[in-house]
């Protein structure tokens, strides 16, 4: 059926496929084009033809440089895969496949997996995956020409394509440079050079050469108001952003327990250091801040505030429900350490395991409690159903498939199973009467729930990323022992603060004195 397509050199089979490739595998990147092109006027409409040739070209010259006659039905054809399942997500979620992104897969479990296999994943991979590979694999090519000739057609090729490519530039280089500056966003768009490049960068800084190991706090040690035993419990929340508590002005009550609490600080300006976890947990637990934490394995390689806390003679805990490894490897050198990664688990499966480190603790306790919290895209199991406080919801991972609305209510349920959680804590904590207790909580990152198209979190550097990806919730209750740092902390509830001062407050609650601290980035000491 094939004979009568123009198509049987493997030249043209190039092209032809990167035709389809940038025509039926980039949704997000030309529709953002096209709003550009609307914003700019009627007049630059040709510029999206020049813009769909250039791609074109581009696509086709890097096909044509890796490729032979042997290879390249096996390039297209992943070429095709990986823009497939990238179309799908882009699309479906508003995002782009970029290195935070590829990070983020890179440390995803099984569990989390199981939330993204979905039908519509099985229909896209059909018809835009299965489809265009049979296809491919029916065209028959056409013989190569003996070696020297054909290496000659290689070259002749890849020189029209330059020609072609370079001609465009000096035309209309200028309006597809500025376009590009315009929406910095559409670069991180291109698919699936964008999917292929994030992967690249990632695999490089993976190969990176181990950097020597940083010691902080060497000389860290109680400090003098260190007079009775502390229990500091630090809980990260997963994807809770700050708009959707109601301690914050959002006019749902998603906080019924904690509002109930008389000592409670609630930061209503704080941000985080990253929109992913595997940058923002590491970030916020070493000394490293947002301007600093410049490659995501920063963390392996220097000591973080459990390190110093255990240092010193804290009981120190990781305990967590969000994935079988703590992210930047923070805990690795903790002696106690418990992941709940069970299909089923819910954060309150936890509990038990808190409470009876904090009811049965003989010295000093720092447990750092890591949530599944809001973690998309299945908000609606991230709580059990006595928390459907808000309703209908949205009872599928394909966000895309339901109303905004629908997914606010899952998602709200979950920062009230969030709320009722910390209760527990802080519960448990009053009940000790031997110790000093307080309870920090703060989330990772935010969320995106449908606004301007985009839901959940990374799909762009942190720049470009919305604000309810960064503005996160933060409070801290504090208990027996720690009633004269509520002033010093209630005077900066409203300022403008960050994951940046994580580390170093923290040293400052936990009564621990080192010089590697700085009373800069210590929240209870701003003017």
């Amino acid at each position: 059926m094939f004979n009568i397509l123009p198509s049987y050199s493997y030249h043209w089979i190039i092209f032809v496929f990167s035709v389809i490739l940038v025509g039926f595998y980039n949704d997000i990147f030309w529709s953002d084009i096209y709003n550009y092109a609307i914003i700019q006027g009627n007049e630059n409409y040709f510029f999206l033809v020049v813009l769909f040739f250039t791609y074109v070209l581009i696509l086709s010259l890097c096909i044509e440089i890796v490729s032979f006659y042997f290879s390249v039905k096996f390039i297209i054809g992943l070429l095709i895969i990986i823009a497939c399942i990238s179309e799908y997500y882009m699309n479906s979620l508003d995002i782009s496949i970029n290195s935070m992104i590829i990070e983020s897969l890179w440390h995803t479990t099984f569990r989390e997996i199981r939330d993204f296999l979905t039908l519509g994943l099985f229909w896209s991979f059909l018809f835009y995956g299965v489809f265009p590979l049979w296809i491919l694999w029916q065209i028959k090519l056409k013989k190569t020409a003996p070696f020297l000739k054909a290496t000659y057609q290689k070259f002749k090729v890849i020189g029209v394509y330059f020609l072609f490519i370079g001609g465009i530039y000096i035309i209309w280089g200028g309006n597809i440079i500025f376009a590009f500056k315009s929406s910095k966003a559409i670069i991180y768009m291109t698919n699936p050079i964008t999917p292929i490049r994030s992967s690249i960068d990632f695999g490089l800084q993976a190969l990176n050469p181990k950097p020597r190991f940083i010691n902080v706090g060497l000389d860290a040690r109680f400090n003098q108001k260190h007079s009775r035993s502390n229990i500091f419990v630090l809980v990260i929340g997963e994807s809770a952003r700050a708009a959707n508590f109601y301690l914050n002005g959002y006019y749902r009550d998603t906080n019924p327990y904690m509002k109930k609490l008389t000592s409670l600080v609630n930061f209503t300006r704080f941000y985080s250091c990253g929109v992913i976890t595997a940058i923002s947990i590491p970030c916020m637990l070493t000394n490293y801040t947002h301007k600093t934490y410049k490659n995501r394995h920063q963390s392996f390689y220097i000591d973080n505030i459990m390190d110093i806390a255990q240092r010193v003679g804290y009981e120190t805990y990781w305990i967590s429900n969000n994935g079988g490894a703590c992210m930047g490897k923070v805990c690795e050198r903790i002696k106690n350490i418990k992941y709940y990664n069970g299909p089923q688990d819910l954060d309150g499966d936890m509990l038990v395991e808190i409470e009876d480190i904090i009811t049965n603790a003989k010295e000093d306790s720092f447990l750092v409690i890591n949530l599944h919290g809001s973690h998309g895209a299945s908000y609606y199991k991230r709580y059990p159903s006595g928390f459907e406080v808000f309703s209908p919801v949205c009872h599928t991972s394909e966000l895309q498939k339901c109303s905004k609305q629908d997914i606010v209510n899952a998602y709200d349920n979950s920062i009230i199973y969030t709320d009722y959680f910390l209760y527990q804590i802080v519960q448990a904590l009053e009940k000790n009467k031997k110790f000093s207790v307080a309870m920090w909580y703060l989330s990772d990152h935010g969320e995106s729930l449908g606004e301007y198209g985009e839901y959940m979190h990374g799909g762009l550097p942190y720049v470009l990323s919305p604000d309810v990806q960064k503005h996160i919730p933060s409070m801290i209750w504090l208990g027996k022992g720690f009633e004269n740092d509520y002033n010093r902390l209630n005077a900066q509830k409203d300022k403008k603060l960050s994951q940046d001062y994580v580390f170093h407050t923290l040293l400052d609650l936990l009564d621990i004195q080192t010089k590697d601290y700085q009373k800069d980035l210590d929240i209870m000491n701003q003017n």
